[in-house]
């Protein structure tokens, strides 16, 4: 994910072609979306030289929403990561589709953790993002 030229989430490699992978690119570029249009709106509001109440009301949700798809991005990862570190156990599923299931629920698990709060890394994009 390149915010101002700045790679923030490493690009996904070919050896790395599942479908977690899929996902993640796919979610990268929906939040590449967000965040271009998002600066589109902020540069044209500039450009007018002064932003209307609503305007600016408009661009922190877009940067608040921005900040919380970041986190839960950023969870998610961390859940998948230490997922890694259980040992696979024929007794609780190890095969193709309960794989497919816990990515699924993490990826609804950590929407959720940053939609209430999460772990404040939200916040802290959104203040950094937002001061004058």
């Amino acid at each position: 994910m390149q915010v101002d030229g700045s790679l923030l989430m490493p690009r996904m490699h070919s050896t790395n072609t599942d479908q977690a992978g899929s996902r993640v690119i796919s979610k990268e570029s929906k939040f590449q979306a967000n965040l271009k249009d998002a600066q589109e709106r902020l540069d044209k509001a500039a450009k007018s030289g002064v932003m209307t109440d609503e305007e600016l009301a408009q661009r922190n949700r877009d940067i608040r929403a921005a900040s919380v798809q970041l986190e839960a991005i950023a969870l998610k990862m961390l859940y998948t990561e230490m997922w890694k570190t259980v040992p696979k156990d024929k007794l609780f599923g190890d095969d193709n589709a309960m794989d497919i299931w816990r990515d699924m629920y993490h990826e609804e698990l950590t929407k959720q953790i940053a939609q209430d709060g999460g772990i404040g890394l939200a916040d802290l994009i959104y203040r950094q993002l937002t001061q004058k």
